[in-house]
């Protein structure tokens, strides 16, 4: 099966693509073998505020020597002039000839300009028209071996093995440099947020955001503090910043609040940092020094975490623990003296990225004070789709920018008069989503606290193994040796994800 990039083809993530470029992008996955990797545009090959977000190649096939083959697809009917292909469009007719001569000229120079030299890349192409036979086209342009019609479309993913073979393995550092470039080509930066099998890399595209807004900013050393709506890319930015950190040579930190977060930094980031939450950071540090945290008491000392700041501050740091750029992430649930803590980490001169969301602060901490700091807010949430986005403006009053044109799959909203009819109903709607085709491990049930006695706050699904005929695998509270979090059984094949929200959670 062939790598695809971006690699969440789900209903919920392409709701709104067109229907037969999704068709081409399950068919190429599922007929060309793992030696090949598909970029595609299904996510972008639309308008947005006036601007075409996505160029005219509608899918790059890369094998395992880096040799490239570029799918140009033309649905509908088509015009044969003799000598040309034309498609036709609301606004008039284009040559198809002329497009993807276009595509492959701006593909060899924009590798050439970052490459450097005369660096080349290996280019062939195919046109596929699946609802057009095509007659008696003798374009000069075009070889009729390059193009898959209506009559000859189920051979294409033959055409293309045949056209680009599997490729040598021994040419792989070749291959990354040409995969690397179409990420870059395509605005291709990884998405931490998502989940994938396999815990291989999801991708979006954040167009207009912030990655080309700091690719922008000339500032040494850098004091920058972006207050960014949810879905505007601060993630994205925070892991673009480490690893622009390490490439040239210096050391990062990456501290977060949120433990989940932490984990999905640390595996999209280049190695030669370090990524911790705050109190992470604390218990690490202060365990290498021979002074371990005893946790014994942190659930029911609401003070626990005080005097471990202060032996921290009593601790002289050594070299091996100082770092050259700080990155925030979630600032928003920072403490001031926090800040102050964290530059005995820094060596001089120190470059400094903070990020936050006051409208999602959980702990109503006061805003961390930075002197000196060029401050920018980004209102544009490119995450959510636009009837999610809807609805959230509906209901909470946050206020942002809907940058994403997809629709989604709409936000649904199920009554109940009485709380214990909570199961009956979850079970219902998690049946209603297997139907439509989301596998177990897509669907997450959230939960927020109430109190049935007094003294005695939790979820109504809290403690249950079951909502019906589904097994919930929920955290129970205790983690492994390396830290992470041990879930309960998930042996049943009905099973579906439960998490209940908890402030009072180890580091």
């Amino acid at each position: 099966m062939a790598r695809i990039v971006p690699s969440d083809i789900t209903p919920l993530a392409l709701s709104g693509a067109h229907r037969h470029e999704l068709d081409t992008l399950r068919l190429l996955q599922r007929a060309l073998p793992d030696a090949y990797t598909v970029f595609h545009g299904v996510h972008w090959a639309r308008e947005f505020q006036g601007d075409t977000v996505f160029g005219e190649v509608d899918f790059v096939v890369v094998n395992q020597s880096g040799k490239v083959l570029v799918i140009e697809q033309k649905n509908g009917t088509l015009d044969e002039t003799g000598d040309d292909l034309v498609a036709r469009y609301a606004d008039g007719t284009k040559s198809v000839t002329r497009q993807l001569h276009r595509a492959l000229d701006g593909i060899r120079e924009k590798f050439r300009r970052a490459q450097g030299g005369r660096a080349s890349i290996e280019l062939d192409y195919v046109i596929y028209c699946p609802e057009h036979r095509i007659v008696r086209v003798n374009a000069a342009g075009l070889d009729p071996s390059r193009i898959v019609d209506a009559a000859s479309r189920a051979s294409l993913a033959d055409r293309i093995a045949g056209l680009l073979e599997a490729g040598d393995p021994a040419r792989a550092e070749w291959a990354e440099r040409v995969l690397a470039f179409f990420h870059q080509t395509f605005d291709l930066v990884p998405d931490i947020h998502a989940h994938v099998a396999g815990q291989e890399k999801a991708f979006t595209r954040l167009s207009g955001g912030l990655v080309k807004l700091l690719a922008g900013i000339e500032m040494r050393p850098l004091r920058l503090r972006i207050s960014g709506t949810a879905g505007s890319g601060k993630s994205v930015i925070s892991r673009c910043v480490f690893d622009q950190a390490v490439a040239r040579g210096a050391r990062p930190l990456l501290v977060c609040f949120n433990r989940a977060l932490m984990e999905r930094l640390k595996v999209a980031v280049s190695p030669g940092g370090l990524v911790a939450t705050w109190y992470g950071l604390c218990d690490r540090f202060l365990r290498e020094r021979g002074q371990p945290v005893d946790f014994a008491h942190m659930r029911t000392d609401p003070r626990f975490w005080e005097p471990v700041a202060e032996r921290v501050i009593g601790e002289r740091v050594p070299e091996a623990w100082k770092f050259d750029t700080l990155i925030v992430d979630e600032g928003q649930d920072f403490r001031q003296e926090w800040l102050d803590i964290l530059g005995l980490f820094l060596r001089e001169p120190h470059d400094i990225l903070w990020l936050e969301d006051p409208d999602q602060s959980v702990r109503g901490q006061a805003p961390v004070r930075l002197d000196g700091f060029v401050g920018f807010r980004a209102r544009a949430n490119y995450r959510s789709p636009r009837s999610i986005a809807r609805f959230i403006e509906r209901m909470l009053p946050f206020e942002f920018e809907c940058a994403n044109d997809l629709p989604g799959l709409g936000v649904g909203v199920t009554p109940y008069a009485d709380a214990a009819e909570q199961p009956a109903l979850v079970a219902r709607i998690v049946a209603g989503l297997l139907a439509q085709g989301f596998a177990h491990d897509d669907i997450v049930i959230l939960t927020t606290r109430h109190t049935v006695t007094p003294g005695t706050p939790r979820s109504v699904l809290g403690g249950r193994e079951r909502v019906g005929n589904y097994r919930l695998r929920q955290f129970t509270g205790e983690y492994d040796l390396l830290g992470n979090q041990l879930t309960t059984p998930s042996s049943s094949p009905s099973r579906a994800s439960a998490a209940s929200r908890d402030s009072s959670r180890p580091p």
